[in-house]
């Protein structure tokens, strides 16, 4: 089946879109410092029966570069305007981790754009072992240590009880196009990441849960007060999954997916 990259001008920013796929329309936004290609392996599972679009956020792959200052609120604003352009009414929307904090800002700020919520491994707020991994992502680009250190920094707080058991995609930490700036404010970006209990309950989509029992970034009980606080939502943990099981084992989370989208894809 035949994928297409467009490159779309919108309001705020520029982006580059990756499509594959036929039926109910799926919007995937990815985590922090890493472009659309992470999710490929779901797209090729679960393009015979879901129209998929991957984007790049600001500050990685073909996105836009940021400037002085990016907020969660920013980056939300960016998927709603990618939705109105497509102009398909309400669309599923999926995120991980950074990506999750956007899907869920969106879902609350505009429930007219979001006809089902999907969040992987991703919190309502920064707990505090997560701020420490930040942290040192920013000590590691401090002491001026090759790009590839912070990869596979990022790698390693990433496994889950099986250890590192699956390759890195390019997107993660690209060594050949990393841009420090872009980097740093999207980890400030999901630093400043906060949403209330209230602002929880205003989320009105069907939304599953995920959460990889081993995540020391977004942890179980992270994804619990999500499920507490999003009325109706759905929580399923991933026994040994780490924060990065999606990449490990994309044929579970490419069912988990295309389930959840075609649950509701015929609700009005």
């Amino acid at each position: 089946m035949r994928a297409t990259i467009e490159t779309v001008e919108l309001p705020s920013t520029c982006t580059e879109i990756y499509r594959k796929g036929e039926g109910p329309t799926l919007v995937l936004i990815q985590g922090g410092g890493t472009g659309k290609r992470a999710w490929y392996p779901i797209i090729d599972r679960i393009a015979d029966r879901v129209h998929c679009l991957a984007f790049d956020n600001r500050g990685v792959g073909k996105g836009a570069d940021i400037g002085d200052s990016l907020t969660i609120h920013d980056l939300a604003g960016d998927a709603a305007e990618l939705i109105e352009w497509l102009g398909e009414g309400p669309v599923h929307v999926a995120g991980v981790s950074l990506g999750g904090m956007i899907a869920m800002r969106l879902a609350s700020e505009r429930p007219d754009l979001v006809k089902t919520l999907t969040l992987h491994s991703t919190t309502a707020k920064r707990n505090g072992r997560g701020q420490d991994a930040a942290d040192f992502r920013m000590r590691i680009l401090d002491l001026g240590l090759p790009v590839d250190v912070l990869r596979r920094f990022v790698a390693l707080w990433s496994e889950g009880a099986a250890g590192l058991t699956w390759n890195i995609p390019d997107d993660v930490v690209n060594t050949e196009s990393f841009d420090r700036h872009n980097y740093e404010m999207q980890m400030e970006a999901a630093r400043g990441h906060h949403m209330s209990v209230e602002e929880l309950n205003r989320i009105t989509s069907p939304t599953l849960i995920t959460v990889g029992s081993d995540d020391i970034l977004t942890t179980p009980e992270d994804a619990k007060h999500l499920w507490r606080s999003i009325p109706g939502s759905r929580l399923i943990k991933v026994q040994g999954g780490g924060h990065g099981y999606y990449i490990d084992d994309p044929d579970l989370v490419a069912m988990l997916q295309a389930g959840w989208v075609a649950q509701h894809s015929h609700t009005p």
